[in-house]
């Protein structure tokens, strides 16, 4: 054998080498290429979630601030003031039965809540109004003593995306519930 087959021998087998370590490389910083923009996809994700909770949080406090300001039954105002049903004994305290709880009251042919309005809505410089708007329920209670007058006000808000079926359940995006009882003498 001279020196120049053993020159080109020598790098023929390394170059097979070379080659399947190089692919070995390849599909390495393919799969970690892949693992990192997948953990970007899932922080997108976690992202919007937090975004359409919040949202929707904040138009529930709107809607519940709302009708707390409204829910005073010596001026007469837009937000209808329900008698909470009677418990078994006929009294009118909580935690006794209420129509915030029912769903049919919120959603159907006659619902008991009230629904904000984009007027309502609207803030000084700020033109966006959401699609769903948030509503709320006053209901005229007692205070566990029987005597003290009380409101339960709840209210749903709504996120951007908020998505319903025809029997009113939620199908996409966030819908939040905040409540509140104000005693009132």
């Amino acid at each position: 054998m001279n020196l120049v087959d053993r020159k080109f021998g020598n790098r023929r087998a390394q170059g097979g080498v070379v080659l399947i370590v190089a692919m070995v490389m390849l599909v390495i910083i393919g799969l970690m290429s892949v693992s990192v923009m997948r953990g970007a996809l899932n922080a997108d994700l976690v992202a919007n979630n937090a975004r359409s909770q919040t949202s929707a949080m904040q138009a529930a406090q709107i809607a519940l601030r709302y009708c707390e300001r409204n829910s005073d039954p010596s001026k007469v105002g837009p937000v209808t003031i329900l008698d909470a049903p009677a418990d078994d004994d006929g009294n009118l305290h909580t935690p006794g039965p209420t129509n915030w709880n029912n769903f049919a009251n919120w959603f159907g042919s006659s619902p008991k809540r009230f629904q904000l309005t984009g007027d309502i809505m609207k803030s000084d410089g700020s033109s966006f109004v959401p699609d769903h708007m948030p509503e709320c329920m006053v209901e005229k209670t007692t205070l566990e003593d029987g005597v003290t007058p009380a409101f339960i006000i709840t209210a749903r808000g709504f996120s951007p995306d908020y998505q319903q079926d025809d029997a009113g359940k939620a199908t996409a995006g966030s819908v939040v519930w905040v409540q509140s009882t104000i005693g009132r003498s």
